[in-house]
């Protein structure tokens, strides 16, 4: 029996869908946007609606795409079989964008391509996923308006492909696309679509999960084996390091896999050009991948593997590359240029002393230097030329420019405190007798500080007596070195522990030599130092002045007697920055006369005129007028720090000769040093206080 709606007359219905869609349907095109809701639930009120609605609603490009999406996204496979049988792409969506107010600037109005499969393979829908590949579906130059577009969409779908739960559309993938073409500018490429898209696979994500056999289908089909991409590390798996696939094999700890990889081309030494693409980092090649497994879980397979394969194990990643900006150092963001070596990355990610693995740390460090015979010294980096003059740089790169010695990696991670783990102690040891402190002891001596704390009347952690078990494990050191290099090593450990805090540390903190740094002075003392030397040939700023003598000039000719490091106020102002500076300073160069320091040592330069002695020197200021308020605290503190090195009590205000302090002397003064003659323009507004010289 007919029913009613079948037998109302085609001009009738015509009209009722005209008026729906508010399209006329003799008009209708393909390229038309319709809202064809309305009609969508009216097709299921009857087959004959259906029948006679389904031209419409599979009519337009936004009809079908639609379709196509609602079956990727919710496994709807009878919606793709019916959007395909209508004429849509069963490999790319086409999303009209009709709002210009949201397009990006380089986006020109209308359809953007997007790919079905990988709208499917987000959506974690593995049967629509497979009828898109039977139906044709792949990612072809052909479907694309633009080279930026396809360049997208490989890139993403690559990236997807490469997560473990998406092993099961990989294989899809593969097995579907590895011999169907790849076009490119309408003419047959080379390499067929599952090569194009497995060239541009984050493969080291793959190693980390993948099966022997599926890595070698893979490989067999293109993916890539010497490149590196972006992967995720164990320290901090939200973070993407290069990495490439041997080095993941390393992470991963399998050797099978590893051997595998080896047997079909992946290089153990990386090629120049990729070592020298990251210079920021150490991840892209695979001895340093092993030795940081190899720290982690006490496993030296991989490492061995790594050597075994020809890898060279005292080959550093990167050496300092003089082109560089200086700037680099002493930015906020983490360095631009790192080089280490596969021992300093294996001690640097050693975060558990006392559990027992395959091999102990120290068992580990023999492993390096007998077993594959490593060199427990770090490789000397070539520094900086400075093309302008900058001391706080001088002196920065003169003490941690280069690649730090095992030794001083440890301590400097770890802390001193970890010398009473007896692991920790055990290994520092066993890299001590190896030289593992290298050429340059003063590095460690001067970078390294603090003090007890107590709580109490007990100690927290005993590091001044730790300390002292470090120092005597370097006597043997201290004892084969001659009477100049002991006085040298001893005048850079006064000099660099005061004068570094001065122009890189916190001013506030700046001049606290500490237990730690007395107690290394007192030792270099006691060794045979003479602590009243002059500067030799080979200083890097020989003279004919003692340490102490270098140390209060330095001190003297910088900032640190104005503006934000030592604030002057007029006498009775209570200053804590000031009392802080004069404490931690005062008690230094009373430390340095108590072990034999002369303050009255006679430099016989000629340009020192009234600074011949360290006193003198302290004095210079008021006798110079440097000095803005007579009698105020920053005099004090110089009189102060006269009384230190006298061994007296604390004089009284300066009484000598003085000149009276004048803003645009110095003004002039300071913006010559620091400008020159020529280009010098007197204004307090130019004036470089913090790097003048005076």
């Amino acid at each position: 029996m007919v029913s009613s709606l079948e037998a109302l007359p085609n001009e009738i219905l015509d009209s009722i869908l005209e008026f729906l869609i508010s399209h006329t349907l003799g008009r209708l095109r393909d390229c038309d946007h319709l809202d064809c809701m309305s009609l969508a639930r009216l097709s299921q009120c009857s087959h004959f609606l259906n029948r006679r609605l389904e031209p419409l609603l599979y009519g337009t490009h936004d009809a079908r795409n639609a379709a196509l999406r609602d079956g990727c996204v919710t496994g709807n496979l009878p919606a793709i079989r019916k959007a395909t049988s209508y004429g849509a792409n069963p490999g790319v969506l086409r999303r009209y964008i009709s709002n210009k107010a949201v397009l990006h600037v380089d986006q020109a109005t209308g359809y953007r391509e997007f790919s079905s499969l990988q709208l499917a393979l987000k959506a974690r829908q593995l049967e629509a996923f497979k009828l898109l590949l039977e139906l044709g579906a792949g990612i072809t130059p052909r479907d694309y308006s633009g080279v930026k577009g396809l360049d997208s969409q490989l890139k993403t779908f690559a990236e997807r492909l490469a997560e473990v739960q998406s092993v099961a559309f990989l294989k899809a993938f593969v097995e579907a696309r590895a011999e169907t073409p790849y076009w490119q500018d309408g003419r047959k490429e080379e390499c067929s679509q599952a090569k194009a898209v497995l060239s541009r696979l984050p493969f080291p994500e793959v190693v980390r999960w993948a099966t022997p056999a599926l890595l070698e289908t893979l490989v067999d089909n293109g993916a890539s084996l010497n490149q590196a991409f972006p992967s995720s590390f164990h320290d901090d798996p939200r973070k993407k390091r290069p990495m490439t696939p041997l080095g993941a094999a390393c992470l991963r700890g399998d050797l099978e896999v590893f051997h595998l990889l080896v047997a079909r081309g992946a290089q153990v030494n990386v090629d120049d050009s990729l070592r020298n693409e990251y210079s920021n980092g150490h991840t892209h090649i695979p001895i340093f991948v092993a030795a940081h497994y190899m720290a982690e879980t006490g496993d030296p397979s991989m490492l061995d593997a790594c050597v075994a394969g020809g890898a060279d194990v005292n080959l550093p990643c990167h050496i300092h590359d003089p082109s560089l900006s200086p700037e680099a150092h002493f930015s906020r963001v983490p360095p631009y240029h790192v080089c280490t070596t596969p021992l300093l990355v294996y001690i640097k990610a050693i975060q558990l002393w006392d559990t027992a693995t395959h091999l102990t740390p120290t068992e580990g460090v023999d492993h390096f230097i007998h077993a594959l015979g490593a060199n427990v010294v770090s490789p000397v980096a070539t520094p900086f030329k400075r093309a302008y003059t900058n001391f706080n740089q001088e002196l920065h790169d003169r003490n941690f420019e280069g690649i730090p010695s095992p030794v001083e990696l440890l301590l400097v991670n770890c802390g001193i405190e970890s010398l009473a783990i007896p692991e920790f102690f055990s290994t520092i040891r066993l890299l001590v007798q190896h030289n593992g402190t290298g050429p340059d002891l003063a590095r460690i001596l001067v970078r390294l500080d603090g003090q007890t704390d107590w709580s109490g009347d007990k100690p927290v952690v005993d590091v001044e007596g730790l300390w002292q078990q470090f120092l005597a494990l370097l006597k043997p050191q201290w004892e084969l070195l001659d009477q100049t290099a002991k006085d040298s090593l001893l005048r850079r450990v006064i000099v660099d522990k005061a004068g570094l805090r001065s122009r890189v540390g916190h001013p506030s903190v700046w001049i606290k030599c500490q237990a730690i740094g007395r107690t290394s002075i007192s030792a270099l003392v006691r060794a045979g130092a003479d602590i009243n030397c002059v500067a030799s040939k080979n200083d890097p700023y020989p003279s004919r002045n003692t340490p102490l003598h270098q140390l209060v000039s330095s001190f003297v000719h910088t900032d640190c007697l104005v503006e934000d490091h030592l604030h002057d106020h007029p006498r009775g102002v209570y200053c804590p920055y000031t009392r802080d500076i004069l404490e931690s300073f005062g008690g230094f160069l009373a430390h340095l006369v108590n072990e034999g320091a002369d303050p009255l040592a006679v430099d016989t330069s000629e340009h020192r005129e009234d600074e011949r002695t360290a006193i003198d020197t302290l004095l210079s200021p008021m006798r110079k007028g440097r000095i803005k308020h007579k009698g105020g605290t920053v005099e004090q503190g110089l009189m102060h720090f006269v009384a230190k090195l006298q061994g007296t009590r604390p004089a009284t205000s300066y009484k000598g000769d003085r000149k009276n302090y004048d803003y645009d002397r110095w003004d002039a003064f300071k913006c010559i040093q620091w400008y020159g003659p020529n280009d010098c323009k007197v204004s307090n507004a130019n004036v470089g206080y913090q790097n003048a010289r005076w």
